[in-house]
Parts: C-alpha cells; structure tokens; sequence
C-alpha cells in the first residue's frame, strides 16, 4: 500500500447527519449512505483501494454518478467546497454558515430525494416551508439563490445535468405584496440627533469613526481595515482611500472613497498617531457593542453602522441628486464604461467637498 503507510484512514461516522465518512490529508470525504451501511462500507473499501493504488490520477474522493446522488451528499460535498471557498485574506467570512443556515430546510424536506429529481415545484415547497417558518421575503429569496448556487456549484463538478439550473430558474422570486412572507422593515437613516447624542459616551477612537463614516459613506469595515498607506494624501483639497480589502474586490471592482474637510478633520489625528498600518484597529463586533452601550447611557434608541452610511446617501440624494449618491456610496450602477468612471471620480470628489 504505497500511498498508505502503515494505518489506513479509519471508517467514520458524521455525528450530525449520520453519514460515513472518511478523513485523508486533513480533510473529510462522505461517503454514500448512512454509517453501516452496506454502499457506505462499499464506498470505504473503494476509496481505501483508490489510496493503495499505484495509479497516481485515481480519485481520491468517492463520487457518485447523477443518477446517485442525493441532496444531502450534495450538500455536505457543496459545505466542504464552501468552507474553503468563502475566505478573505485567509479568514472565513460567514457566508459558510450563513449557506448552510439557508439549506437547511432545503435537506430537512428533501434530503434523501436525489438531486436530478429535484425542480420548481420541490423548490416552491421548500420556499413555503421557509415561509412557515417566519423568514422575510428579502431574505427567502436570497435563500432560494443559494439553493440555486448549489445546484448551478453541482452542474459544474459534473454531478448533475446542466439542464436542473435552468429549471430552477423558472420559479420567480417572491414580489412584495404577493405572497405571506413577512417584509422587513429596510435599513433606515439614523438621524444627526441620535449620533450626536451617543458620540459623548464613545471612546475617542470609536467616535472618530462614527463621525468619518457619516461623512463619507464608507462601510464598518472599510473604516475599521483602514490603513495609513491606503490614504492619498497629495490632493490638499480631498483626500482619497482606496481599501485594500472591500466588499466588491472579488469582482476586480475599484473602491475609492473622497475624505472632505470636515472628514479629514477627524481622520487626520489618527492618520498622525498611527504613521503607518492600521488607523483604527479594531474589530466590526467591538464597534457595534460600543455603539450599543453609548446609545443606552444617551437614553437614545441604539443604531447600527450601516445606518450611518444610509445617513450619508440619504443627505447626498437629497442635496445633489441620486447619482452622486450611487458614485459616492461605490455603487456599480453608476459605473458603465472607463470614461464614465473618470467622470463619476470627479463627481465623487465634488461630493465629498460639498457633504464630507
């Protein structure tokens, strides 16, 4: 058994699911049926005899033909993709879990279903089911998305026929006002007031950052990722930040925010203290609970970060229209072609002067 060594990997079971699996190089791999199984224990001698094979092409991951496979072996080989998949600068970030939160009713009503059986109708069940279950239409039909991510995920590792992703396609999202989901309230804009009030009960660090991103729009975390070199500033007139690190980089778009005088004023004593690196390093979860607790000794209803950008865009449409708002607040909408984006920089330039 020369790929082996002395022990083979052991015969495994999944304590969640029930499955059998197998762990090889630090990594999981499922096998087909429940543990003890007789096809489970099949699948093990057949990866055990891909692993003493001298065949160095042989696959070491067990998988199953279109017509075997089952939504939960779909899911679980869809979780170990999205676990590596899902990172940014090494780190998870969340949407791991956040996938397998939406699937779960998906592999609750349809588990042992195979995947090639699966299509609009089982779909719409399943976004009923998500319905009962109290979850708002924005976030259903985000949902059903995923669901759609892994099966469109499934067709490109050849595990399923191409034509179950435009099926899936056929069930239209939810409308608001047509159907019994519940509707969320939308992300409102925190007034001056309430930030005003909770700013005195902020750390100096914390409160430098609430007033920045209410005059420039920019996401909790591009503020708190902040670095001293990701600054220009040679425009004595405007600053600009470029993020190293945003929310659109996967999809090589450029993010480029205008720091105005008053937003400069604030910056500029961090930008000092720091010299290089981060300018306020910290973590999102640390700024929320600091906001939280500033908030209840003001005796002011508390607010989340994202609010403030939205108090940003809201003052910025309201005072020189909607499209310095979408170029402000880095929105692709406003970005179509190079020379538009040269002109939607200068307008983002004038934005700043005139709100940050």
């Amino acid at each position: 058994m020369p790929k082996l060594g002395c022990k083979p990997p052991a015969y495994r079971r999944h304590k969640a699911t029930g499955r059998a699996r197998v762990r090889y190089q630090g990594k999981d791999h499922y096998l087909p049926g429940k543990f003890g199984s007789p096809e489970s224990r099949q699948a093990y001698a057949r990866f055990i005899a891909g692993l003493a094979s001298s065949d160095s092409t042989v696959d070491l991951s067990p998988s199953p033909s279109a017509l075997s496979l089952t939504i939960s072996e779909l899911i679980l080989r869809y979780a170990d993709h999205a676990e590596g998949y899902y990172r940014k600068n090494g780190e998870p970030t969340g949407e791991h879990d956040v996938v397998r939160y939406a699937l779960r009713p998906l592999e609750q009503l349809y588990g042992l279903t195979l995947a090639v059986e699966f299509g609009p109708k089982r779909l719409a069940l399943v976004r009923d089911e998500m319905i009962r279950r109290g979850g708002s239409r924005r976030y259903i039909n985000a949902a059903v998305g995923r669901i759609r991510r892994v099966f469109r995920w499934a067709v490109a590792q050849e595990m399923t026929p191409g034509t179950i992703v435009a099926n899936l396609a056929a069930l239209s999202p939810l409308q608001k006002g047509r159907s019994a989901a519940r509707e969320k309230p939308a992300v409102a804009a925190v007034s001056d007031a309430r930030v005003d009030a909770a700013l005195p009960f902020l750390s100096p660090r914390f409160a430098a950052v609430v007033r920045l991103m209410r005059l420039t729009g920019m996401r909790p975390g591009e503020a708190l990722s902040m670095r001293v070199e990701e600054v220009d500033r040679t425009d004595p007139g405007c600053w600009s930040y470029r993020p190293g690190s945003h929310k659109t980089e996967h999809r090589d778009k450029d993010r480029v925010v205008f720091v105005g005088p008053r937003a400069r004023e604030a910056l500029l004593p961090w930008i000092v203290a720091a010299g290089t690196g981060p300018v306020f390093p910290s973590r999102i979860e640390n700024f929320r609970r600091a906001i939280r607790n500033a908030c209840a000794k003001a005796g002011v209803p508390s607010f989340a970060p994202n609010q403030l950008r939205h108090a940003f865009a809201t003052e910025v449409r309201a005072r020189l229209g909607l499209e310095a708002a979408q170029v402000a607040l880095g929105h692709s909408a406003a970005d179509v072609t190079q020379v538009y984006a040269e002109r939607d920089l200068s307008k983002a330039r004038s934005t700043a002067l005139a709100v940050g």
